[in-house]
């Protein structure tokens, strides 16, 4: 079985993180190794981009937009699995995102179910992208100019259990960090094997 700890214990000196990035990191990895383990071989499985993948409640979950794999190096994790985060971008503003993402994982979903989530909140761009991803912050805030950035995050269950968690952001930098775009980015990240 993976250990999460000796997982943190052999990168912790390759990745420059801070503390709290590595206390949010290693309670994913616990997260993750926990479900798996609690729910049993085949649990939580997402499909693919090809709709392949195992069965199970989670195999309808497809991430809505256009697949921007250059975004999801930027601004994920580098230490990974390679199918543990999806990154796909819409047109639509935030609110209208909000509702084709809720609608395409979640049918039914209403805002704040369960509480606090799928809430659209304004913050910090440095704060909604974290510090696990490759990009450069400092174009990154160079980029907004001090504008905040519309934020949704809310987790997908199914069974009782949490499967995926999703975050939506717009306006969004392209891949070159070099413009801002009007649509939103969505980032699916799976948390179940």
């Amino acid at each position: 079985m993976w250990n999460p700890v000796s997982f943190f214990k052999q990168y912790r000196r390759q990745v420059d993180m801070s503390s709290r990035g590595c206390a949010v990191l290693l309670a994913v990895f616990v997260v993750v190794g926990g479900l798996s383990a609690a729910a049993g071989p085949g649990a939580g499985v997402v499909a693919g981009p090809d709709g392949q993948g195992g069965g199970g409640p989670a195999r309808e979950l497809r991430l809505p937009g256009s697949p921007e794999p250059r975004l999801a190096r930027l601004f994920t994790p580098r230490h990974v699995p390679d199918d543990a985060y999806r990154v796909a971008v819409l047109k639509e503003p935030v609110s209208e995102a909000r509702r084709v993402v809720m609608a395409a994982l979640v049918p039914g979903a209403e805002p704040d179910q369960p509480a606090g989530s799928w809430r659209i909140q304004e913050m910090d761009p440095l704060e909604a992208f974290g510090t696990a991803g490759l990009y450069d912050r400092s174009k990154v805030a160079r980029l907004y100019t001090g504008r905040r950035v519309s934020v949704v995050r809310a987790p997908i269950e199914r069974d009782g259990r949490t499967i995926a968690a999703v975050t939506l952001i717009s306006p969004y930098p392209d891949a070159t960090l070099t413009r801002l775009e009007p649509g939103t980015m969505v980032i699916l990240l799976r948390t179940g094997k």
